[in-house]
């Protein structure tokens, strides 16, 4: 089987972007790869850990010093060509000024896998200011691998599950796409945890810091559905990891966010807190679940069982379905949690203002009974919510009063669909306009 290449709607945005580039993000989000896409044939450099440059240009390759790799990139710009700096940030800030010299000749992209890098090349004293207009790439959107996936997979349920693990682009070679998702993640969860352990390692690494014992606590507690930094705070105190309390723990988490491990969402209504802080990336959030369960980094090997990867999959499809939905409204994605243990609301969709609520759904992994969809649409709108959806991965849910959608995987596959083709669209009337 040919592995599953996604077509990115950012792919289509750098394609059509003119001028120096920077293209930055966390390590292992696909940069490479989309350079390589939407760059072919160009002149290409990569800054290796060992400080010698690999040069690909005309078919072949060569290992320069940095010196002279440079003095190469900056006669092909003035030449009028595209070159392409892979893992800018190992580039010594010495050689700036003499890539500043030469803009804006050429075209430059520059890629960097730190926020560091990106801190550095716009701060007012470096010569590069101004130059490279940042582009930040996360991870797959959701939309776009669903729609990517909705004729490979066996079923539109198998899509949308996919849909969520394969976001962090490199699984995709270590999974069989067409195989049961779930019992996929039993099977792979031991080499998925080794995987994220290294990738959290480089990104630490990239960012010239060091994974302590405390950092590491905070992702588990995070994948374990901690989200409160008072409650962190607490366990990590108990545990004597941290001194500092409250404001330590704010501290670590927002370092965390910069550095693309854990991402804010924000709360609408939910007393005492603005964001709920989870695991950007829905597989290791699902892969920390697992193994703080079953201890699997510890060297202990074992298949995780179904149920364990469906409790962590519950908690992971309303985000990514809810980008989605704040895709097709024009809105904001938020979440809602309800004081005295009343429940929650799974997406709720703000308006540009992240004021207003536009719609809220209740988001279900199986099947919602004629009762549970009653109670979610009442619980949103005694929260002001003027608009409840249902939403079930396994089937349609149930016409209910006072719901405005139901929507099953079908529908969900289909509206990833109609994004794609209206991203295509924009893409080719924009393509159109620069001509003009």
């Amino acid at each position: 089987m040919a592995r599953l290449v996604v077509e990115r709607v950012e792919e289509r945005l750098i394609r059509g972007f003119e001028g120096w580039l920077l293209l930055y993000g966390r390590r292992k989000t696909g940069k490479t790869f989309l350079l390589r896409r939407v760059f072919r044939g160009s002149n290409y450099f990569v800054f290796t850990r060992s400080g010698y440059v690999l040069a690909e240009r005309e078919g072949g390759l060569s290992t320069l010093d940095v010196e002279e790799a440079v003095k190469l990139a900056c006669s092909l710009l003035d030449r009028g060509e595209t070159v392409v700096l892979d893992e800018f940030q190992r580039l010594p800030e010495v050689f700036w000024d003499e890539i500043a010299l030469h803009h804006p000749n050429g075209r430059l992209i520059a890629s960097g896998s730190s926020l560091g890098v990106l801190r550095r090349i716009f701060d007012r004293r470096s010569p590069l200011l101004g130059l490279l207009a940042p582009f930040k790439l996360d991870l797959i959107r959701y939309s776009d691998a669903v729609s990517a996936l909705a004729g490979l997979c066996s079923s539109p349920r198998d899509a949308l599950i996919w849909g969520v693990i394969i976001r962090d682009p490199w699984v995709i070679p270590m999974v069989s796409l067409r195989s049961d998702p779930v019992l996929e993640v039993c099977d792979k969860a031991y080499y998925f945890m080794a995987s994220a352990s290294g990738l959290v390692g480089e990104v630490f690494e990239e960012e010239e810091r060091a994974l302590t014992r405390v950092y590491d606590a905070v992702l588990r507690l995070t994948g374990e559905g901690v989200w409160r930094p008072s409650e962190m705070a607490g366990v990590l105190t108990s545990n004597k990891l941290i001194s500092g309390g409250l404001s330590t723990v704010t501290g670590l988490l927002e370092r965390l966010v910069e550095m693309g491990l854990i991402e804010k969402v924000p709360l609408w209504r939910t007393r005492g807190s603005r964001y709920y802080f989870k695991h950007r990336s829905p597989l290791l959030s699902i892969t920390y679940y697992v193994d703080q369960k079953l201890r699997m980094s510890e060297g202990i090997y074992g298949r995780a069982e179904p149920d364990l990867v469906l409790r962590a999959l519950s908690r992971e499809i309303p985000f990514s379905v809810g980008e989605l939905l704040a895709e097709i409204h024009g809105g904001v994605r938020a979440y809602t949690v309800l004081p005295g243990g009343r429940g929650d609301v799974d997406v709720v969709i703000l308006d540009e203002s992240s004021k207003k609520p536009i719609i809220g759904y209740e988001v279900k992994l199986g099947e919602i009974e004629v009762a549970e969809a009653r109670r979610a649409v009442e619980r949103m709108h005694s929260c002001g919510i003027p608009r409840a959806g249902l939403i079930s991965i396994a089937s349609k849910p149930p016409k209910t009063p006072g719901s405005q959608e139901e929507l099953g995987p079908e529908d969900l596959v289909e509206m990833a669909r109609r994004l794609r083709e209206e991203h295509e669209r924009s893409a080719k009337q924009h393509a159109l306009e620069r001509l003009d």
